[in-house]
């Protein structure tokens, strides 16, 4: 964080986990793969810190609409390689679909983002971080890319924060009789990478010592 941004305060990160005080992490339990969600689990019961369920029933809209507005976003820088015959097929549906993105969808999308960055912030209000997993499912094969397997759906947990601009950090974690890693992805409120940061510190020194 220091290399990407000039004032992020390091020293505030680390004060931030020696305050006295333990993080309270708000645990969302979505749809995916249970070993991922035991990974998860697994790496916050190794430092026993305050926990509490919460839920965010906007997630799914906030997907869809952080689609959209990727989708206009996309189709304005390149669209025009649709013409290239160059595209692998998932990339080439996806700009079709993308430069087929109408008005009233961008409008909707942006009523989305507004709703559920409330939503985001008053769950935030309660905790320091929400914590879920990174990606819902492990990542597709060599094999499956090359027959063009589509990978939108990874993107289900990350993307509508995307949309509601929370600082995000994914922390790599074991996952349970598998040799890959999965993502516990830790969000905070707006403005506070710091904590982020200092919450995945002091899991990932708990994880270390497993």
């Amino acid at each position: 964080m220091e290399a990407l941004a000039e004032d992020f305060d390091s020293e505030a990160a680390r004060a931030k986990e020696q305050n006295g005080r333990p993080f309270r992490l708000g645990v969302v339990r979505p749809d995916c793969d249970p070993a991922i969600q035991e990974g998860v689990d697994s790496a916050l019961r190794a430092r026993s810190l305050p926990m509490t369920e919460v839920v965010l029933p906007g997630m799914e809209q906030a997907f869809d609409a952080g689609l959209t507005i990727i989708n206009v976003e996309t189709a304005a820088a390149f669209g025009h390689l649709v013409r290239s015959g160059l595209l692998q097929s998932d990339v080439h549906a996806r700009l079709c679909a993308a430069k087929a993105t109408q008005l009233d969808a961008i409008a909707h999308a942006e009523s989305v983002r507004v709703l559920f960055t409330r939503e985001v912030d008053a769950a935030l209000e309660e905790v320091d971080a929400l914590i879920l997993p990174t990606m819902p499912v492990l990542p597709i094969t060599l094999a499956q890319a090359k027959v063009g397997a589509s990978v939108i759906g990874v993107s289900a947990l990350i993307r509508p924060f995307n949309l509601s601009g929370h600082p995000a950090l994914s922390l790599p974690i074991p996952l349970p009789g598998l040799a890959i890693k999965g993502g516990s992805q830790i969000v905070t409120r707006h403005g506070h990478d710091e904590t982020a940061c200092a919450i995945a510190r002091i899991i990932e020194s708990s994880l270390q010592r497993l």
